[in-house]
């Protein structure tokens, strides 16, 4: 936990900049009895003149409750999207079941200790009434049960880790149609399913279930 974030500014004239930012609640479950636990998503598309590998620091700020994430190339995750390049997490934790709602800032710094600031608020409404999608395994296929019209599969290997995402539909899905010809037997160990709320702007996790061998 971070608490009052000072930087010493090098000479360099190219400090890292902020293109473009996005933000929500991930509510995940933590077993499958119905705990669940808040996360928050948050990935920032960045540039920098020396380049993104100058890059060194993401700060994200919650001054409030004196509550901070620092993300480094080796800890975030980043997605390169055409000519944008996007840098964050969608797993921040929090002391505790709930993530602070309200103004983030979120601080960006190159090696030279340049840094830049933008702030975000988040939104989100109080969770403790939405369900997390149901998921299992029958036979070969996929039985969901989900509240929200916006579904995605996520396979993961042993180690977990996420080897494939694709949208699946409410209801009955054989594995072979989300991962064919059976791949998903040797390149995954289980499964769980994600859906977003549009509304409300916040994805809900289901607990993850072993795949068949």
């Amino acid at each position: 936990m971070l608490v009052g974030l000072t930087f010493i500014s090098g000479c360099s004239v190219s400090p890292p900049e902020f293109m473009s930012t996005g933000a929500h609640l991930v509510v995940v479950a933590t077993d499958s009895d119905g705990g669940k636990d808040e996360r928050l998503s948050m990935f920032a598309s960045v540039s920098d003149r020396d380049g993104v590998d100058d890059i060194e620091y993401l700060y994200v700020v919650h001054d409030g409750e004196e509550l901070s994430w620092s993300l480094t190339p080796d800890h975030w995750q980043r997605s390169d999207e055409g000519s944008s390049i996007w840098i964050g997490s969608n797993a921040l934790d929090a002391p505790g079941p709930d993530i602070p709602r309200g103004q983030y800032r979120l601080i960006l710094v190159d090696k030279a200790g340049e840094r830049t600031e933008r702030s975000f608020v988040l939104n989100a409404p109080e969770t403790s009434q939405y369900s997390v999608p149901a998921i299992r395994v029958a036979d070969a296929n996929v039985v969901l049960d989900s509240a929200y019209s916006s579904n995605t599969a996520f396979f993961f290997d042993s180690g977990g880790n996420v080897v494939l995402t694709i949208p699946i539909a409410k209801g009955t899905t054989p594995l072979d149609a989300l991962w064919p010809k059976g791949q998903w037997r040797s390149g995954s160990d289980y499964i769980a399913a994600y859906g977003y709320d549009p509304k409300s702007e916040t994805g809900f996790f289901s607990w993850k279930i072993r795949l068949p061998d």
